[in-house]
């Protein structure tokens, strides 16, 4: 992968990230599979990289700064990401699931998450006067 298509994949998902809150999983991982080649668990690999401190702290603060983030919650969270993380990421290097399982369980996720968020907004949201 060249590292202009690296960073212009981190530079657009990074600024949907920051702005919608979508998870890097969302959409890093399919767009270094798509626009970069990478393999599911190399995508994976460089996603769960790149949400380590230098990456998030940065879009956290601002955030943080005004207000938008219960620090408990952020405990909470992190304590349950770790343990799947780490459950997730044994079994998805451990060959027991094929790489195309993977891509179609991400596939499967973002469209069920995404109907979901659709159908929720719908369903809430009163039209403007």
């Amino acid at each position: 992968m060249s590292l202009l298509a690296a960073l212009v994949i981190g530079g657009v998902a990074g600024t949907l990230i920051g702005t919608i809150g979508a998870g890097a999983g969302a959409l890093l991982v399919p767009s270094l599979m798509v626009f970069a080649g990478q393999s599911m668990q190399g995508a994976v690999g460089v996603t769960l990289a790149m949400q380590t401190l230098p990456v998030g702290i940065g879009g956290a603060y601002l955030y943080y700064k005004r207000g938008l983030i219960d620090l408990r919650v952020v405990a909470a969270v992190a304590i349950g990401m770790l343990a799947g993380i780490l459950g997730g990421g044994s079994l998805a290097t451990s060959g027991k699931i094929s790489p195309g399982n993977l891509e179609l369980i991400l596939g499967v996720a973002l469209v069920v998450l995404g109907g979901v968020t659709v159908a929720k907004t719908l369903l809430t949201t009163k039209p403007n006067p």
